[in-house]
């Protein structure tokens, strides 16, 4: 009885060992990513991440879904290098009614194996460069013949048609689903992940026999590293930024203890970063001397003259410089976009100009505002925040806002007070007798 209980035993391991090993065995994952939008640092680091989440389930493969204008050169060899350099195969994959112009072209030629949806297109991939007066495209033998080599290459890396590659880069050819399954561009037509899937199953890739039939479907989720990133590097916000520092910092000139300068450093150095600028040294030298004009007319010459007309045109003309022109770096992104880019990224940039030199124009008004002698002592306000001999605050007097610091003691906000010196835009101001609260 006993030696059958032991035999009964070893037959219920051994059938969920077997069992365990089965469903281990179907229990493929394939990790899909999405790149939706123009390629720049952000999508580099959802590759990467990409990568590491495929790595740590043990994915059989990495569907990376493109729908991209194109990006930056420097970004798409980043990531033509993670997908080449990786263990676990990439799938490129364009959706049904979707485009990979440009970069998003070569990023899908890196992939192993590759796919197409019904009605995408690829393929724009001559490089443009960004001007201040504008968009061009890039002709030069050495940088057309640099492109035409590398998508050549990638493409006879996996048995491609490397004729029609070249195309892309010399013709700016674009091709759609079925031509480019015809002409040996792709491997698959397929019009969704699972469809995808299934039709790639058994194909060879990074030295392995894909098993994607029965894979589950894990879609990534970005990391807050990589949302902060995207945020940084929309053109849109990073002139805004941008402009933002640039006045934010002439502001906390004027009126400094508000921290309106250390936001305007901050947010310049985050546009830059988002930007990924190659400084012009002229725009550089011309946000100097604009800002150093307008400190002199803030500060030494009294009035709004030539000097501060100079200094704001000085910042006008190294904002102009400053739109992306990328003298020693290539974009293989699409002419439409570009133009939509600037379009975006220069009229919002316009209006939010537009209301910090209407607040810096009324800062000055106030700053060169003629003295009233003799008919402010002795004139009545209301604190709106605390004060002390040390701490200037905001005071009320006859509707307008000053800054002031009490002449002896803390006065709270909400206290009615007697102005006995004002020095310059500063007053000094004692609690008003019988008012002061207990």
């Amino acid at each position: 009885m006993s030696k059958n209980i032991i035999y009964l035993i070893q037959i219920s391991l051994l059938l969920f060992f077997l069992f365990t090993n089965a469903t281990e065995a179907i229990d493929e994952k394939v990790i899909v990513l999405d790149i939706d939008g123009a390629i720049n640092k952000a999508t580099v680091q959802l590759v990467k991440e990409g990568i590491e989440h495929a790595e740590s389930v043990h994915a059989e493969a990495i569907v990376l879904r493109l729908n991209t204008p194109g990006g930056g050169l420097d970004e798409t060899e980043e990531i033509i290098k993670l997908i080449i350099g990786s263990d676990i195969p990439f799938i490129g994959y364009v959706p049904k009614g979707e485009r990979a112009w440009s970069a998003g072209t070569y990023i899908l030629m890196a992939c192993p194996i590759t796919g197409m949806g019904h009605h995408s297109v690829i393929g724009s991939c001559q490089p443009v460069e960004i001007t201040p007066s504008g968009y061009r495209l890039v002709n030069d033998s050495k940088h057309i013949n640099a492109l035409k080599e590398r998508i050549r290459n990638l493409a006879e890396m996996y048995g491609r048609n490397s004729t029609i590659a070249e195309k892309f880069v010399t013709e700016n050819k674009n091709i759609n689903a079925t031509d480019a399954l015809r002409l040996g561009v792709i491997e698959v037509v397929a019009d969704s992940v699972k469809e995808l899937l299934d039709e790639v199953d058994g194909m060879k890739a990074s030295g392995r026999t894909l098993n994607t039939k029965n894979a589950t479907i894990v879609y990534h989720t970005p990391s807050l590293k990589y949302h902060v990133l995207a945020l940084l590097t929309d053109p849109v916000i990073s002139s805004l930024l941008f402009i933002f520092g640039i006045f934010s910092i002439l502001i906390g000139i004027k009126t400094p203890g508000y921290g309106a300068e250390v936001f305007g450093v901050i947010a310049i150095i985050l546009a830059l970063f988002g930007m990924n600028f190659s400084l012009y040294y002229p725009a550089i030298i011309l946000i100097i001397v604009g800002i150093i004009m307008l400190v002199i007319e803030l500060y030494v010459t009294p009035g709004f003259g030539v000097i501060g007309i100079g200094g704001i045109i000085c910042i006008i003309l190294a904002s102009i410089f400053l739109v992306p022109s990328y003298p020693t770096r290539n974009w293989l992104i699409t002419m439409d976009y570009q133009t939509l880019l600037l379009v975006f990224g220069i009229v919002p940039s316009i209006l939010i100009a537009g209301f910090f030199f209407f607040v810096l124009y009324k800062v000055i008004r106030v700053g060169v505002k003629k003295p009233q002698v003799g008919l402010i002592e002795g004139e009545e306000a209301e604190t709106l925040e605390e004060i002390t001999p040390n701490r200037a605050g905001f005071v009320k007097y006859k509707g307008e806002y000053w800054l002031a610091k009490s002449r002896e003691g803390r006065i709270p906000p909400r206290e009615k007070v007697i102005i006995e010196k004002r020095y310059g835009n500063l007053l000094v101001v004692s609690i008003k007798k019988g008012e002061g609260k207990n």
